[in-house]
């Protein structure tokens, strides 16, 4: 399983960088760009997509003093990063059109954020913050790499061409963990048009 330091040098790497870290507080202006910018990456690629390993389901707390255009203000998860729904009781795959609304604010005192919905009993699935290595799978770990390296490339090499082709490689994984998050779920059957009926019958 990779460490934090392995995907930092896996990203110095990615951008023909020669040296190598052994910790992130070590005086070298790599192991300072790598400390810099790894927990900012790390945030955003969570944040990028619906990571199988970092998926929560949540039991929304309710406030109890809506606004006047919702009828339920919930308080905002404090590790999410981002909302994927707030869940249908019974209904696991919802078409569009049977999708929750909801809108975040912030609270009156202007420190926390609140989610907004008419959806009584809330339960949230979101994208939470893992800061545990031992939990990102290979495809993330990757992902990481390449989204640091991007960042850190101008401060040690200077050169756009690397870091454009750092986010290139990094936009290419990101559509690769699709396929792979398929594989670690199954999907229901979609019923076939009636145009493909006629078409058999």
């Amino acid at each position: 399983m990779a460490s934090v330091v392995d995907i930092c040098n896996r990203a110095l790497s990615n951008i023909g960088n020669s040296r190598s870290i052994n910790s992130l507080n070590e005086a070298s202006k790599e192991a300072g760009e790598c400390s810099l910018h790894y927990e900012s990456c790390r945030d955003a690629v969570l944040s990028d997509f619906d990571w199988n390993f970092a998926t929560k389901r949540v039991a929304l707390a309710d406030t109890g003093t809506p606004p006047p255009d919702w009828q339920y203000a919930y308080r905002y998860p404090v590790d999410c990063l981002r909302i994927c729904e707030i869940m249908l009781p019974g209904v696991r795959n919802p078409t569009p059109d049977q999708r929750v609304q909801f809108e975040v604010g912030v609270d009156a005192s202007g420190t926390g954020k609140l989610i907004y919905t008419d959806q009584q009993d809330a339960w949230l699935k979101y994208v939470m913050r893992i800061t545990d290595v031992n939990m990102f799978d290979a495809i993330f770990s990757e992902a990481l790499a390449w989204r640091l390296a991007a960042a850190i490339n101008m401060a040690l090499t200077g050169s756009a061409d690397l870091g454009n082709n750092a986010l290139r490689m990094y936009q290419n994984v990101i559509l690769s963990a699709g396929s792979h998050s398929m594989n670690e779920s199954q999907e229901p059957v979609q019923p076939d048009s009636e145009f493909t009926n006629a078409r058999l019958s």
